[in-house]
Order: C-alpha cells, then structure tokens, then sequence
C-alpha cells in the first residue's frame, strides 16, 4: 500500500477487524502510517451498492464467514457484489485458506462441503464466469508466502500448523 498516487479502501463487515488498521493509518508516514487508506466497516451488499464499479483491482486475504462462502463455496450473487465494484478489465486476487480438519466447524456453518483442487480448478472459474469474472490462475499458494501479505492474521497463518492456502486471480470482463 505504498503507492501514494492510488486510494486504497479496507473493508471488514465487523468494525472491530478494522480497528487496528484504522489506527495504523492516523501514524506519521516513517512509522508506517496511510494517508491514502480508507476504512469502511460494511458488508459486500452495501459496498456494491454505495461504490459502484470504481476498482481497478480488489483484493480478498484470507476472507472469514461469508466473504469466504461468497469467493470458495461460491454463490454467484454475491461474485455479482465483487464483479460490480470492479472497472472494466479490473483485477481480482483472492487468497482464502479453508482446512477441512482445522476450519470443520466453521465449513459447516458456511456450507462450504470441500475446497480440493477438483473444486478450485473445475467448479468455481464457471460460477465464477456466471458472475462476470473470468480466472486466469488458481493454484495452492505455499503457506509461508502468505507473510508477504501485509496482515497480522496472514502472517500468523504462515508460520502455523500445516494447511492447504489457495490463490485466484482473476478479471472482470464486459
């Protein structure tokens, strides 16, 4: 989030997940604050609505409830919700890790029966292609790269137990 010349918005349907980075941002500059970040603590359907297709990129790391049942289950409305923030040939990563041993509870819950290579590869690029977004690379991510991503909850999940991380890129296509 270097790049001074773009505007970068977090999102986070609980307020409290943002806190910590709403306050990162109030820093000066040399100690690691964003001037350039917004904060928006509201859920999917409010920010397609309220923003429109403005991104040239989103980013989704290590997506919880049903953020993670809208990107690895999917549902096609709510791709919809993502595909309608994006611009004309925007860019989407996802990056979600769903352990059939570790998050079983919480699979249940969402509904999400399995996320194997069989589902990333052949299932989700045509719910995906239903929604607008076309997927040029999904693949395992190896669990120490999530460090490169720049949360506390990635980074803890890199130097953890064992588990399958999977990465989708993707375009919005008219």
């Amino acid at each position: 989030m270097r790049d001074a010349n773009r505007l970068f918005i977090a999102s986070d349907s609980n307020a409290d997940g943002l806190l910590d980075t709403a306050w990162k941002t109030t820093r000066k500059p040399a100690r690691g604050g964003i001037s350039n970040l917004l904060c928006i603590a509201e859920p999917l359907d409010i920010l397609s609505k309220e923003l429109g297709n403005v991104a040239d990129r989103v980013t989704v790391i290590l997506p919880w409830g049903s953020l993670l049942r809208a990107v690895a289950a999917p549902e096609v409305a709510s791709l919809l919700q993502i595909a309608s923030l994006c611009s004309s040939d925007a860019s989407i990563e996802v990056v979600f890790s769903c352990d059939p041993q570790c998050d079983a509870g919480e699979s249940a819950r969402l509904g999400i029966s399995h996320t194997d290579e069989r589902h990333i590869k052949l299932t989700l690029p045509e719910l995906y292609r239903q929604a607008g977004l076309r997927i040029v690379a999904a693949a395992k991510l190896p669990q120490r790269e999530l460090s490169m991503y720049e949360t506390a909850w990635a980074k803890r999940l890199a130097t953890g137990r064992p588990r399958d991380v999977w990465r989708i890129c993707a375009t919005r296509k008219e």
